[in-house]
């Protein structure tokens, strides 16, 4: 019996599931002009909370601007975050920097980090629609968790600041 040759198409790779390549760990480093930022913030929030008699409540969400702040330096300058998330980062990062934001720092102390707080817990938020849950997470070094986190603090943010500027601030973010 003479053996028929297969003249069929061999079959396509596009119909195989695809398969997330692993995502390899990257350490970066934050600069120095980021690490005094995070060490004299850190500082300066426990002196105020110290000085001023904070509640707990309200301390734990200024407590939170440190590492938020670390956070998303460190999504600005992994390579595996898309220009979108850089962008929005970025935006953030100069919130916490600028002296100028909806409430200033400079006239109420360190209850003017809860805008801040806010705002960087939506910007995570958009944030992570785009990049890889694993990635966000690998840059916190907060002590919760951070979903839990960006939960607590939106759920408590009309509380915290009032929904007037809450609304502001997710339009700071909603601008192209």
């Amino acid at each position: 019996m003479e053996e028929v040759e297969d003249k069929r198409e061999p079959a396509k790779t596009e119909t195989l599931p695809a398969v997330r390549p692993t995502t390899e760990l990257v350490a970066i480093e934050l600069p120095e002009k980021h690490q005094r930022f995070y060490d004299k913030l850190r500082e300066k929030i426990q002196m105020f909370i110290r000085e001023k008699g904070i509640n707990e409540r309200v301390a734990s969400f200024i407590l939170l601007a440190p590492d938020l702040f670390v956070l998303l330096a460190r999504l600005m300058l992994d390579k595996r975050v898309g220009v979108q998330s850089k962008a929005i980062a970025g935006v953030t990062v100069a919130y916490f920097i600028s002296p100028v934001d909806f409430i200033p720092e400079a006239i109420v102390g360190g209850f003017g980090l809860l805008d801040d707080v806010i705002l960087a817990v939506y910007a995570l938020r958009r944030i992570l629609v785009d990049v890889d849950e694993s990635i966000v997470r690998e840059h916190w070094n907060g002590e919760e968790d951070l979903l839990g986190v960006i939960t607590r603090v939106i759920r408590e943010a009309d509380d915290l600041v009032g929904q007037k500027i809450v609304n502001k601030l997710k339009g700071l973010l909603l601008r192209k």
